[in-house]
Formats: C-alpha cells, structure tokens, sequence
C-alpha cells in the first residue's frame, strides 16, 4: 500500500480570479490537478456560488462555475450556500435547497462530498445529536435536506467536530448516527495545531517534513483540511488570497509533497476517491 492524500479545499473567501490562480499555481508548479469546493447559493454574491437567493438570480460566475462543475474540478459541495450571518439576514430553507440541488443534478451532477460551512447562520450544516445550531438532519427543522443530499447521491460527510491535529489518523471515515434516523458515512479532516483555521499561508505548518515522512512510512491516508484562498491580515482577520497564493514556505511544502509524489512515495487523490479506499469493512 501506498501512502496517500487529499487536499480538500473550503472555497470561503475566494472570487473567481483567485480560485484560478490557485489552480494554475498547483498544476503548473506542481502538477497538481486539485478539486475544489463551491456553493449552491451566497445571497451576498460570490463569484462562487452559483446563485443568490433562489434560481432566479444567477451569481456572477454561474456559467463558468457550471462547467467546472461539470469537468469535475468543483467536486465538493460546501454546505450548500453560504448564509453567513457576516453576510446576508437570510437563512437557508429545505425548498431552497431542494431546488438548487434539482438543478445540479439536471445540469451537470450532485457531488459525492459535503462540508459544512461557516458560522451559526449555516442552519443547513448537517449535525449530530447534541449539536448546537445544525439543522440540515433534523426531520422537524424548515432547514432539514440530510434526505434530500442522501437521495442526490452524496455519500460523504464532513462535519464541524470531525477535524484531527494527528496527520495519521485511522480510521478516517466513521458512521454517524443522526437525528433523522439515517447512519450517514463521516470522514475527518486533519487541521493541525494552528491558531486560526489552515489557509494557503499556513499550508506549510500541515505538510511538515516530519508528517509527510510519518504518511509515508506507515502508509497510511490523510485528508488535509484547507482554506487555500485565504492570506491573513496582520490582526488575523482572512481577506481573499494575494498573488502568489502560495507564498514561500507552503511553495516548498507543495514542491516536497509532490517530489514524493514523482519518486512514487505517495499519491495525491480525489476526495472521494481516498474515503472509498478508507470504508470500514461491512460485518
């Protein structure tokens, strides 16, 4: 067996230029072919999300992020929207959801992967029992669609507790119960010890030297947990990712992670791909 691992990328504050930087700078430089996350709405307008509010009103990159969609680059499905409380008094429905989630299936395909988004406005976000404001898998929430992500082919769950300062970690996936009743499959998502939430400036704190090498010789699997549109302000405050997007020390972090890669030592995957290898064995 073969060491692996996958980036799995939150979109938030990212505009449509920066995510193709970010693109461009992983495959050229590195010949890493990543996926990325998306959202279905963002009533304040994101580039990348494909509507506002409802069907009715486009988000400004809806065609281009379509196709991406449907090539397989946006792979991840974040949340479904982004209902920030920072950014919109509006807050996510069952219906909304449910169309938007129709249509994705109609135009391009409904991602195999979810994560949860944001702050406490994100009633969307899927729980467990005992959690605080999810809601996306309680039966009596007017933002319940646990059924509607199942019954759209979504087979992969990322929730807010499941993150893992251990870069080896087994097992990654686990069922969870929810509160709707459904086992739905959960993977964990290594952050690291870092102060605030892992960006492409703090990139290089998670593939050290020595959790690269620990991957490789245990030959084990790693989904690393990132936000590679993000630089920090100097009081810590994320704003949408200067150029580069990699600054130096994630650069030589990425250009280790995928001279390992060429000699054969471990292979980067897809999301879903990696989880697929990592189903507990049914009884």
């Amino acid at each position: 067996m073969v060491a692996t691992l996958a980036l799995c990328n939150d979109i938030d504050f990212a505009d449509w230029d920066t995510y193709r930087a970010a693109h461009h700078e992983l495959r050229e430089e590195f010949g890493i072919d990543a996926e990325d996350s998306f959202w279905l709405f963002d009533p304040a307008g994101s580039d990348m999300a494909l509507f506002k509010s409802s069907l009715n009103e486009k988000g400004p990159r809806h065609d281009e992020l379509l196709a991406d969609i449907q090539i397989g680059r946006l792979n991840i499905l974040h949340a479904a929207g982004n209902f920030d409380f920072a950014t919109t008094d509006q807050r996510p429905t069952r219906r909304m959801i449910a169309d938007g989630l129709d249509y994705l299936a109609e135009h391009a395909r409904v991602p195999e992967v979810w994560t949860n988004h944001g702050d406490t406005g994100n009633l969307q976000n899927i729980g467990w029992p005992g959690c605080t404001y999810q809601c996306g898998d309680n039966p009596a929430a007017d933002s319940y669609v646990l059924d509607l992500l199942l019954q759209h082919g979504v087979r992969y769950f990322w929730t807010d507790r499941d993150t893992t300062n251990d870069f080896v970690e087994s097992p990654i996936v686990h069922s969870e119960q929810t509160r709707a009743g459904y086992h739905i499959d959960c993977f964990t998502r290594y952050r690291g010890a870092l102060k605030k939430a892992p960006d492409a400036e703090t990139l290089f704190q998670q593939l050290t030297d020595e959790n690269l090498d620990q991957l490789i010789d245990e030959e084990n699997s790693v989904v690393v947990y990132q936000h590679w549109c993000v630089h920090r302000e100097t009081d810590g405050r994320p704003v949408c990712a200067g150029r580069p997007v990699f600054p130096e020390n994630s650069w030589r972090s990425l250009k280790r992670l995928s001279e390992y890669r060429d000699h054969g030592k471990v292979v980067i995957s897809r999301v879903a791909d990696l989880l697929e290898t990592c189903m507990p064995e049914k009884a």
